[in-house]
């Protein structure tokens, strides 16, 4: 029997794990739409020693209704099962934390490349940087927020 890749495995326990038809949905959507484009493949196809933290942040536009933060965080937690994760954290309001495989710039071009296709999480601006480890802060939570 041929082994799974780890984007089979990772969209197979979040298929599992979300029960809502809309999620699953949007989950097979967000699959079929990085398996279908070769640049998106070879960004995930990238494998580190030990995935670093990524820090992201985003604005969605002025009265818009289609947004959804809880599809954007749906996303994030894809990408970090993806590379091996546990899930993302929400140390701060507006915040959010993945594990991520790729650079900085590879993980902007997937998100921007769903921001595009997908208008649920079409975000006005976009921040990815590097997150300390360990943070330095005060009252930051540590806990998963969503996996």
């Amino acid at each position: 029997m041929a082994r799974k890749s780890r984007f089979d495995v990772a969209f197979a326990d979040l298929h599992s794990e979300f029960k809502a038809r809309t999620k699953r949905r949007f989950l097979e959507d967000i699959r079929d739409q990085l398996e279908e484009d070769p640049e998106m493949v070879e960004i995930l196809r990238k494998w580190r020693a030990a995935p670093r933290l990524f820090a992201v942040s985003f604005d969605r536009w002025t009265n818009d209704n289609t947004f959804s933060y809880g599809y954007f965080a749906l996303v994030l937690v894809a990408l970090d099962a993806i590379a091996g994760g546990a899930g993302i954290y929400k140390p701060v309001n507006q915040l959010r934390v993945l594990r991520w495989n790729g650079t900085t710039a590879d993980i902007l071009t997937v998100l921007r490349y769903l921001i595009r296709l997908n208008p649920q999480i079409r975000a006005r601006r976009l921040l990815v940087l590097p997150y300390p480890s360990p943070p330095v802060g005060r009252r930051i939570d540590r806990a998963i927020y969503r996996r």
